[in-house]
């Protein structure tokens, strides 16, 4: 069974992941970016960080499941990353790429994360992000949850130990009836 976990960008998504691996044994597919590096990131744990140049190779050798631009920088799945053998695959995309998959293929499950304005302003605030930055990013996460409602489950991430065990209550009884 492959998840598709998602939501607007400061949401938690992460963080929530990196939880779930306390408790859930599955394989985590490492999406391709061509955004800069975090300081505490690492390539091929957070991101595959490639060049524009790389990255339209794949594209062009049809070699990505889904893709999209946000912002500035391209963001995707190669098609490599759900070969995986294990029974659980957990992707972790932006939200037009999660809807085309849930749109192409029913063998994806989505859960769509999100919190409350004013959380995710503090969020993207304590990320260093100055106020345009803001304005921009929760423009498009209204835009973002226009699509909510095409996910099969919601979360609303107001503390992450109840979201995890929501997630883990839904993944348990899909994997029971599978």
């Amino acid at each position: 069974m492959i998840y598709i976990i998602t939501g607007p960008s400061g949401v938690g998504k992460n963080t929530i992941i990196n939880e779930l691996s306390k408790y859930l044994d599955f394989y985590f597919s490492v999406s391709h970016t061509t955004r800069p590096r975090r300081e505490n990131e690492i390539d091929g744990k957070d991101y595959y960080f490639i060049s524009e140049v790389e990255f339209e190779d794949l594209i062009n050798n049809d070699q990505m499941i889904e893709y999209e631009q946000y912002g500035d920088f391209y963001y995707g799945t190669s098609k490599d990353e759900l070969s995986n053998e294990a029974s659980i695959i957990i992707l972790d995309l932006e939200v037009n790429g999660a809807t085309k998959l849930l749109e192409e293929n029913n063998k994806f499950k989505g859960i769509f994360i999100d919190i409350d304005d004013y959380e995710l302003i503090n969020r993207l605030k304590n990320r260093g992000h100055d106020a345009s930055f803001i304005k921009k990013r929760m423009k498009l996460a209204n835009l973002q949850r226009e699509k909510k409602e095409l996910y099969q489950y919601h979360v609303d991430n107001e503390d992450i130990k109840t979201s995890v065990k929501q997630i883990l209550d839904i993944i348990y009884a899909l994997e029971e009836s599978w």
